[in-house]
């Protein structure tokens, strides 16, 4: 009897399938649920000549983080903003070539971002806190204009993320296109570019997704967090080894921190938002998935079967190696391996858990 089989196949296919548009379908609500809800606290004007401080995390950064530095500053200086740029460094030769160029660096030896933000932050005493990375550039390059402007009106301002590369375009033109829908607010920050009020931080504990932390502390406290449409940064894409190894401790992180926030977030139009973009598709359509494709293999007479796993085995290699194959392939592995990437997480998460890991928040980094 395969009536079974094909019922699990064509529910768990419709559970998958669900998860790229969940977002869209919610947003079709979307005015009915906000007329229901609160408005975000309006933020406290800032002074007319505010001083703006880029904080710069980096580790390993020794060969980049002079050009990065000279390219923040040319952008201040064309804006004609107050500025401080400040290099919170891990290494001693990180240290050193950022010393050439920065107004203040910082050295605290491999503690993680989230203690190297909150060492700058708390030092500070500008108006407003730019965070950024060494290896990835910012644009517009008047980024620093647009950012005052949207911090008129939200107390946490995220960029856009783009990577040059092809092994994950279509995931950041879906990453896009689901932010520009989320009707401006969303919590769906990334940790490349992130500006706020210096008052309004918070020390970030020792979390593997600081950014996620900040955007859903902000959040918690009724005060608004953007995407903005017009802020984007744009970096080269790792390797085939770095870049899996990324998604896995980023998937990680939604595990580990994301999960437990659930039932805060469902309260708010935002944090519904993040849910259906976010997590729905790491958590239920990723297991989807995988039925479905047992399902499918189940369907298959015997002789057919282990093309199933072995199709499924190829693109998973084929995304986290170096080659990466030519089009339409590419897409089809990509889509393919971003299912594993939960797989893999929970098994690191659960690897963590029973060796009682303290310091999986620190991970392998190539130094540029």
């Amino acid at each position: 009897m395969t009536f079974v089989p094909k019922r699990v196949l064509a529910t768990a296919s419709g559970l998958f399938l669900l998860g790229p548009v969940l977002p869209p379908l919610l947003a079709l609500v979307d005015g009915a649920i906000r007329a229901r809800e609160g408005r975000a606290i309006r933020p406290v004007p800032l002074p007319p000549d505010p001083l703006v401080e880029v904080v710069v995390p980096a580790y390993l950064e020794a060969g980049i983080i002079e050009t990065t530095i000279l390219q923040l500053r040319t952008s201040l200086r064309r804006v004609g903003v107050r500025h401080r740029l400040h290099v919170v460094a891990s290494d001693l030769d990180t240290a050193t070539a950022a010393r050439r160029v920065a107004d203040a660096v910082t050295v605290t030896g491999r503690v993680g971002k989230a203690a190297a933000v909150n060492a700058a932050v708390q030092a500070s005493g500008a108006d407003v806190i730019v965070l950024t990375d060494a290896n990835c550039e910012i644009h517009p390059t008047n980024w620093p204009e647009h950012v005052l402007t949207e911090l008129r009106e939200s107390a946490l301002v995220s960029a856009n993320k783009r990577e040059r590369g092809a092994r994950d375009s279509l995931y950041w033109m879906y990453e896009a296109l689901i932010k520009k829908q989320s009707a401006h607010e969303s919590l769906s920050v990334v940790g490349e570019f992130l500006a706020f009020r210096r008052q309004d931080f918070r020390p970030i504990p020792n979390v593997i997704l600081d950014d996620a932390w900040l955007a859903a502390d902000f959040h918690s406290r009724g005060l608004k967090v953007v995407v903005s449409q017009t802020l984007s940064t744009i970096e080269d894409e790792a390797d085939g080894p770095a870049q899996w190894d990324r998604r896995v401790r980023m998937v990680e992180g939604q595990f580990a921190e994301g999960l437990a926030r659930v039932p805060t977030l469902l309260k708010s139009r935002t944090g519904r938002y993040y849910v259906a973009h976010k997590l729905y598709r790491l958590t239920l359509g990723a297991a989807a998935f995988w039925v479905a494709a047992g399902s499918l293999a189940r369907l298959l007479p015997w002789s057919l079967k282990p093309i199933v796993p072995l199709a499924l085995t190829a693109a998973v290699t084929s995304y986290r190696g170096d080659r990466i194959p030519p089009e339409p392939l590419r897409t089809a592995c990509a889509a393919i391996a971003l299912q594993a990437v939960p797989v893999a997480a929970s098994v690191r998460l659960i690897r963590r858990r029973l060796r009682g890991d303290t310091e999986g928040n620190l991970w392998a980094k190539v130094a540029r």
